[in-house]
Formats: structure tokens, sequence, C-alpha cells
């Protein structure tokens, strides 16, 4: 008969070393890649309860090691355009050890869609220091959407085990929701769509017709390099911080205010991208104190 408990107090630090690595290289792939998470990565290792609790269930015969899911990792996404690239990441970087098409749910099934891949880690690995001795550890990702999350951990509240005493009328019920929460994807994606293919004819206006526009990082983005002679590094993050700063700061939301408060009033002679921001901020500081006198002056006449 297997010691549960003792086997568990004996690997548990030992996989929660292999979690936080697993954890580490998960988070800077998907930044590397660019992909919008709803939350930080989630990780967990299972409860001793919940191990026994398994064990149990499926007349466990040799050792706790043999379940894939003692440690597991939870990615939730923004649009549901990155499940397949996010697959491919993990699967590239990790050894996949399932099927991830037999995981999801069923068209009729009723539950929800999230991904669910058994990684390892590869051969070649279990030789560096990071990820000395977990050669042959299993760890479960799930992948979901944001409205996909929402389901589970909603479904997972009210039904956990219960499923098969759920009334019809309820079924019918929860299926409209599973339905309506689809449709919430859907929509975030073609909206998503629509925005990127506005920013990408932003790009294709003439300066006259920005001009004419509200402040958005794309606008931000065609004031600062023509006003600067293209010294200003437009790098996305940078550009999409400093754009919302001006707007939040300054209060400046229509584009051609902030071409008339930095056209030709800084020398740009010498100057590096940094520099350049710092003397736009300078100017947009005069501005502010300006408004905020003139402000002033009429509080007092009052």
């Amino acid at each position: 008969m297997i010691d549960i408990p003792n086997e568990y107090l004996k690997i548990k630090s030992d996989y929660d070393d292999f979690l936080n690595e697993v954890m580490r290289t998960v988070g800077k792939l998907l930044t590397r890649n660019q992909i919008p998470i709803a939350f930080d990565v989630l990780g967990r290792t299972k409860s001793l309860e919940s191990i026994i609790e398994k064990a149990q269930r499926v007349d466990l015969k040799k050792s706790i090691t043999d379940f894939h899911d003692i440690v597991g990792l939870r990615i939730v996404l923004l649009f549901p355009e990155f499940k397949e690239k996010v697959v491919e990441l993990l699967c590239h970087e990790f050894k996949l050890l399932n099927d991830p098409s037999k995981t999801q749910q069923k068209p009729d099934s009723f539950g929800y869609s999230s991904i669910h891949l058994i990684l390892g880690i590869k051969e070649q690995w279990a030789s560096t220091p990071d990820w000395e001795g977990h050669a042959g550890k299993k760890i479960e990702i799930q992948i979901r959407t944001v409205s996909e999350h929402i389901w589970a951990e909603t479904s997972h509240a009210l039904f956990y085990k219960r499923e098969e005493n759920i009334p019809n009328i309820i079924k019918r019920d929860l299926s409209r929701v599973s339905a309506l929460l689809e449709v919430v994807d859907e929509k975030l994606q073609s909206l998503k769509q629509q925005v990127e293919e506005h920013f990408n004819n932003v790009k294709q206006l003439s300066y006259e017709e920005i001009l004419k526009m509200d402040l958005n990082s794309e606008t931000f983005r065609r004031v600062m390099l023509k006003n600067s002679n293209d010294i200003y590094d437009y790098s996305d993050y940078k550009n999409k911080e400093l754009s919302s700063r001006v707007e939040h700061d300054y209060n400046i939301v229509n584009i051609n205010l902030l071409d008339t408060l930095i056209a030709g009033n800084i020398d740009i002679s010498g100057l590096n991208s940094s520099q350049y921001v710092d003397k736009v901020i300078s100017l947009l500081e005069q501005y502010k104190e300006g408004i905020n006198k003139s402000q002033q002056d009429k509080d007092k006449q009052k």
C-alpha cells in the first residue's frame, strides 16, 4: 500500500521548484511573443488532500508521481486567436506528452473548452542547473480565454461533481450562458481586428488628415516622428505609455493641440530620443502651468 502522505512530503519541494521553473519559462515566452493575457500566469501544486482523494478515485497502484497534474499552470488569454500560438510555443519549448485535441470539450458537452497540455522537459535540459532533477516530471497547463475562465470557475463553484443531478431546466439556462460567453469571445476578437484595421489605416493617412483626429498611440507616434525628424523611438510599449501619460497628465485629447505646442519649438540638433521626449514633456509642463494660472486668475475675478 502506498504511503501517500510520506511520499507527498518527500517530493513536494522538488515539484514546487519544478513548477517555479516552468512558470518562469512560460512567463518569458508570453512576454517575448507579446501574447496578451488577462491575468498573471497562475501556478499551483496539488494539495495532499486532493492527491489522496484522486488516488482513491482512480485506485492508484504505484506512486503519486504517476499523476500528470501534481503541478499545474493556467494561462488566461484576452483573445481566442492566441490559443493556437500559445500551444505552438509551449510544444516547441517543452516535450508534449498528450494529444490536446482529446482534452477539449465536445460541442454538446456540459462544460468549457479549455485546452489542456501535459508537458515535460526536453532530455537535453535535464543536465542544466535550473532543470537538474526534473527529468520525467509532468505539468498540466490549461489555456483559456477570459470567457472560458468565467464559465469554468462559475460552473465549477456551483456544480462541482454534481452535473448529473442538475435539472434539465437549469441545464438549458447554463447552455444559454455558455452560448453568451462564446459570443463575448467572438465579439472581443472582432473588436480587436477592427481596432487593428483602424490603426493600420491611420498609418496610411496624410499628416494633414492626422491633425484632424483625436490623440491615440498612432497619431501620437506620427506627430512625434514628424516634429523630431524621426529621432523619436516609437517602440510599442514606450509609445503607448507615453501617449497615455500625455492625455492623462496634460488633458490633451486633440492631436492638433500637441502638434501646435511642439512644432518648431524644440531645437533637435544633437538630441537623442530620450532627450527629445524630455523637451516635449517640458513644453507640456509649461502649457499645464499656463492653463492652471489662467484658471486661478479667473477664480480670483469671481
